[in-house]
Protein backbone atom coordinates (compact mmCIF):
# COMPACT_ATOMS: atom_id res chain seq x y z
CA UNK A 1 0.00 0.00 0.00
CA UNK A 2 0.87 3.50 -0.97
CA UNK A 3 0.65 6.45 1.41
CA UNK A 4 -2.95 7.23 1.41
CA UNK A 5 -5.40 9.38 3.01
CA UNK A 6 -6.26 8.03 6.85
CA UNK A 7 -9.92 8.73 5.76
CA UNK A 8 -9.54 5.77 2.65
CA UNK A 9 -8.14 3.35 5.27
CA UNK A 10 -11.02 0.80 6.85
CA UNK A 11 -10.35 -2.10 8.81
CA UNK A 12 -12.15 -5.28 9.59
CA UNK A 13 -11.20 -8.06 12.89
CA UNK A 14 -14.09 -10.34 12.46
CA UNK A 15 -14.13 -14.23 13.37
CA UNK A 16 -11.95 -16.73 12.06
CA UNK A 17 -12.98 -17.78 8.32
CA UNK A 18 -15.06 -14.80 7.00
CA UNK A 19 -14.86 -13.96 3.36
CA UNK A 20 -13.82 -10.79 1.91
CA UNK A 21 -17.41 -10.69 0.12
CA UNK A 22 -18.82 -11.26 3.27
CA UNK A 23 -17.40 -7.93 5.33
CA UNK A 24 -20.85 -5.66 5.95
CA UNK A 25 -20.62 -2.10 6.22
CA UNK A 26 -21.37 -2.12 9.99
CA UNK A 27 -18.15 -4.08 10.43
CA UNK A 28 -15.56 -1.56 9.68
CA UNK A 29 -13.77 -0.35 12.45
CA UNK A 30 -14.21 3.53 12.18
CA UNK A 31 -11.94 5.89 14.51
CA UNK A 32 -10.89 3.80 17.18
CA UNK A 33 -7.34 2.51 15.54
CA UNK A 34 -4.87 4.64 15.53
CA UNK A 35 -1.83 3.16 13.94
CA UNK A 36 -1.47 -0.63 12.61
CA UNK A 37 1.97 -2.40 11.76
CA UNK A 38 2.41 -6.07 10.06
CA UNK A 39 6.25 -8.03 10.21
CA UNK A 40 7.04 -10.99 9.23
CA UNK A 41 6.12 -13.48 6.72
CA UNK A 42 10.18 -13.81 5.14
CA UNK A 43 11.28 -16.91 3.68
CA UNK A 44 15.03 -17.41 4.61
CA UNK A 45 17.76 -19.25 2.67
CA UNK A 46 21.00 -20.32 4.12
CA UNK A 47 24.01 -21.18 2.22
CA UNK A 48 25.78 -23.73 3.48
CA UNK A 49 29.32 -24.38 2.21
CA UNK A 50 29.89 -27.75 0.41
CA UNK A 51 33.42 -29.03 -1.12
CA UNK A 52 32.46 -27.55 -4.77
CA UNK A 53 30.29 -24.78 -3.75
CA UNK A 54 27.64 -24.47 -1.74
CA UNK A 55 23.98 -25.95 -0.87
CA UNK A 56 20.70 -23.62 -0.21
CA UNK A 57 18.57 -24.86 2.50
CA UNK A 58 15.38 -23.33 2.35
CA UNK A 59 13.83 -22.18 5.76
CA UNK A 60 9.71 -22.04 6.46
CA UNK A 61 8.30 -19.13 5.56
CA UNK A 62 8.09 -16.94 9.04
CA UNK A 63 4.47 -16.28 11.22
CA UNK A 64 3.10 -13.15 10.32
CA UNK A 65 2.81 -10.55 13.36
CA UNK A 66 -0.23 -7.91 13.11
CA UNK A 67 -0.14 -4.71 15.85
CA UNK A 68 -2.56 -2.48 16.21
CA UNK A 69 -2.64 0.72 18.35
CA UNK A 70 -5.75 1.65 19.42
CA UNK A 71 -7.87 4.35 20.97
CA UNK A 72 -11.20 2.58 22.39
CA UNK A 73 -14.46 4.77 22.19
CA UNK A 74 -17.08 4.91 24.80
CA UNK A 75 -19.79 3.20 22.69
CA UNK A 76 -18.04 0.24 21.67
CA UNK A 77 -16.41 -0.16 25.63
CA UNK A 78 -16.16 -4.13 25.33
CA UNK A 79 -14.95 -4.20 21.53
CA UNK A 80 -11.39 -5.21 22.28
CA UNK A 81 -11.90 -7.51 25.45
CA UNK A 82 -14.42 -9.72 23.49
CA UNK A 83 -11.79 -9.94 20.57
CA UNK A 84 -8.89 -10.77 22.88
CA UNK A 85 -10.69 -12.56 26.01
CA UNK A 86 -12.98 -15.37 26.60
CA UNK A 87 -16.40 -14.78 27.65
CA UNK A 88 -17.37 -16.40 30.96
CA UNK A 89 -19.55 -19.05 30.33
CA UNK A 90 -21.95 -18.33 33.40
CA UNK A 91 -22.14 -14.44 32.79
CA UNK A 92 -22.57 -12.65 29.57
CA UNK A 93 -20.82 -9.55 28.75
CA UNK A 94 -17.87 -10.62 31.69
CA UNK A 95 -14.26 -11.75 29.71
CA UNK A 96 -12.12 -13.79 31.45
CA UNK A 97 -8.29 -14.91 30.62
CA UNK A 98 -9.38 -18.68 31.84
CA UNK A 99 -10.32 -19.87 27.83
CA UNK A 100 -9.43 -20.00 24.56
CA UNK A 101 -10.12 -17.59 22.51
CA UNK A 102 -11.38 -17.97 18.73
CA UNK A 103 -9.13 -17.22 15.87
CA UNK A 104 -9.32 -13.80 13.43
CA UNK A 105 -9.46 -12.93 10.11
CA UNK A 106 -8.58 -8.90 9.54
CA UNK A 107 -9.15 -7.25 6.37
CA UNK A 108 -7.57 -3.79 5.50
CA UNK A 109 -8.94 -1.92 2.60
CA UNK A 110 -7.41 1.32 1.35
CA UNK A 111 -8.49 3.89 -1.40
CA UNK A 112 -11.91 4.57 -3.00
CA UNK A 113 -13.58 3.61 -6.53
CA UNK A 114 -11.96 7.16 -7.57
CA UNK A 115 -8.23 6.64 -6.50
CA UNK A 116 -8.36 2.60 -6.73
CA UNK A 117 -8.22 0.09 -3.96
CA UNK A 118 -5.63 -2.01 -2.33
CA UNK A 119 -6.58 -4.89 0.19
CA UNK A 120 -5.02 -7.15 2.18
CA UNK A 121 -6.44 -10.01 4.04
CA UNK A 122 -5.57 -12.46 7.10
CA UNK A 123 -6.93 -15.39 7.74
CA UNK A 124 -6.72 -17.64 11.23
CA UNK A 125 -4.63 -15.29 13.35
CA UNK A 126 -3.99 -15.60 16.87
CA UNK A 127 -4.53 -12.56 19.84
CA UNK A 128 -1.62 -13.04 21.64
CA UNK A 129 -2.11 -9.54 23.65
CA UNK A 130 -4.06 -6.59 24.54
CA UNK A 131 -2.05 -4.02 26.50
CA UNK A 132 -3.63 -0.94 28.05
CA UNK A 133 -2.57 2.13 29.07
CA UNK A 134 -4.04 5.00 30.61
CA UNK A 135 -2.70 8.17 31.76
CA UNK A 136 -4.33 10.92 33.94
CA UNK A 137 -4.03 13.40 30.89
CA UNK A 138 -4.96 11.17 27.84
CA UNK A 139 -7.19 8.44 26.30
CA UNK A 140 -6.91 5.11 27.37
CA UNK A 141 -5.02 3.19 24.30
CA UNK A 142 -4.85 -0.47 23.98
CA UNK A 143 -2.40 -2.46 21.63
CA UNK A 144 -3.78 -5.79 19.87
CA UNK A 145 -1.23 -8.23 18.69
CA UNK A 146 -1.98 -11.09 16.29
CA UNK A 147 0.38 -13.60 14.98
CA UNK A 148 -1.09 -16.27 12.04
CA UNK A 149 0.84 -19.19 10.10
CA UNK A 150 1.54 -18.39 6.71
CA UNK A 151 -0.70 -21.16 5.74
CA UNK A 152 -3.23 -23.43 6.94
CA UNK A 153 -3.12 -26.99 8.27
CA UNK A 154 -3.82 -27.73 4.36
CA UNK A 155 -1.34 -25.68 3.44
CA UNK A 156 -3.45 -22.84 1.82
CA UNK A 157 -2.54 -19.62 2.85
CA UNK A 158 -3.49 -17.40 5.33
CA UNK A 159 -2.65 -13.76 3.41
CA UNK A 160 -4.00 -12.53 0.46
CA UNK A 161 -3.69 -9.29 -1.57
CA UNK A 162 -5.00 -7.61 -4.30
CA UNK A 163 -4.99 -4.18 -6.01
CA UNK A 164 -8.91 -3.98 -5.94
CA UNK A 165 -11.90 -3.49 -3.75
CA UNK A 166 -12.09 -5.98 -0.86
CA UNK A 167 -15.19 -7.61 -2.31
CA UNK A 168 -13.53 -8.22 -4.98
CA UNK A 169 -10.97 -11.36 -3.37
CA UNK A 170 -12.07 -14.18 -3.56
CA UNK A 171 -13.61 -16.92 -0.75
CA UNK A 172 -10.58 -18.58 1.30
CA UNK A 173 -11.98 -21.91 0.41
CA UNK A 174 -11.45 -20.52 -3.45
CA UNK A 175 -7.26 -20.33 -2.56
CA UNK A 176 -5.01 -22.80 -4.68
CA UNK A 177 -1.67 -22.57 -3.60
CA UNK A 178 -0.57 -25.82 -3.78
Amino acid sequence: MTAISRSKVRIAILASGINPSAVASTDWITGEIKEYSQSGGEKDVESDPHFGGFVDKEKPVTQVELSFEITPSLEDADRWEAMSRSEDVANAGVYTLAGDVSDRTVFIEAGDATDGFSSVAFNNANVTTLDMSHSADDNRTNTLNLKLSPTNSSGVSNYMSKAAAMTTLPAWSALDNN
